[in-house]
């Protein structure tokens, strides 16, 4: 089987075997690598958190929401790919922490509803889960941002579908969207006012992109740690933020998060989940 080439983060081009299908125990590994690279990276993503309330808590939100979706799979064995991700799904949910950590449970239970019951997923199951996890995120929120979480994960199954397109490869098909998904941040400014005026990207956003990265990593085996500096990364500097602009820039209702129709495990109830504080 010919190996592809990928371009490590470090612009080196390395050849590893494809992957055309994986089962619910790559996808725990898969998952765990994720963990791990966001909280490497959880100091750098809080320091970035400036909208709508630069509480410098993003990349902690974020993080204690992965652990509490892997926290339901630690101990299991599952082929059932499926399985798996409803698991993963509904550990986010109960344990999702402010508004990123809300958001991102929705985007992992749209993934999830993708993938179902499916034993393995392949590159057309992939596209599938990445566009229902980006429709759920943005009905979920009442008034949804652009220039946020929300826009990188549209971009990302955006890149996904056209990634398909040429190669049925997860793993090429996951550097495009690890790539995109950088582009999406980077623009993130452009969108919203406030991150250019205080310098920095989508928080929210940003993580998300650690998130794919970090699974990139994994299958390319690279290597899970980071620079020192990112353990020690400053806080935004608040007095380069005019709040007084910042707070017009808020529509009413986009000060907190309202995540509509969040079922519990057995899609008769309602989860405890309803408003969400930035």
């Amino acid at each position: 089987m010919a190996k592809s080439e990928i371009k490590t983060s470090d612009s080196e081009l390395i050849k590893v075997k494809p992957i055309y299908s994986i089962d619910g125990d790559d996808f725990k590994k898969y998952f765990y690598a994720a963990l791990v690279w966001l909280k490497n990276h959880q100091p750098m993503i809080n320091s970035l958190n400036v909208y709508p309330v630069p509480d410098g808590d993003t990349g902690t939100n974020m993080f204690l929401t992965m652990q509490s979706a892997y926290n339901e799979i630690a101990d299991l064995f599952e082929k059932n790919i499926g399985k798996v991700t409803h698991l993963i799904s509904q550990g986010a949910l109960m344990g999702a922490r402010g508004n990123s950590g809300v958001i991102l449970s929705q985007l992992l239970r749209g993934f999830a509803r993708a993938l179902d019951n499916s034993e393995t997923m392949d590159a057309e199951l992939l596209v599938k889960a990445l566009g229902e996890s980006r429709d759920t995120a943005y009905k979920g929120v009442v008034r949804p941002v652009e220039g946020t979480i929300l826009t990188v994960a549209k971009d990302v199954a955006k890149a996904a579908e056209n990634a398909q397109a040429k190669s049925n490869n997860l793993i090429e098909i996951l550097q495009e969207i690890v790539e995109a998904a950088n582009i999406s941040v980077i623009n993130t400014p452009n969108l919203l006012p406030i991150l250019k005026q205080a310098g920095v990207v989508d928080a929210g956003g940003k993580g998300l992109h650690i998130i794919l990265e970090g699974i990139l990593r994994f299958v390319t085996q690279q290597s899970l740690e980071v620079d020192e500096s990112a353990y020690t990364a400053a806080p935004v500097k608040l007095d380069a933020v005019k709040f007084a602009e910042l707070h017009a820039q808020i529509e009413e209702g986009q000060d907190f998060l309202y995540i509509k129709g969040i079922e519990a495990e057995d899609d008769s109830q309602e989860s405890d989940h309803g408003s969400f504080g930035f």
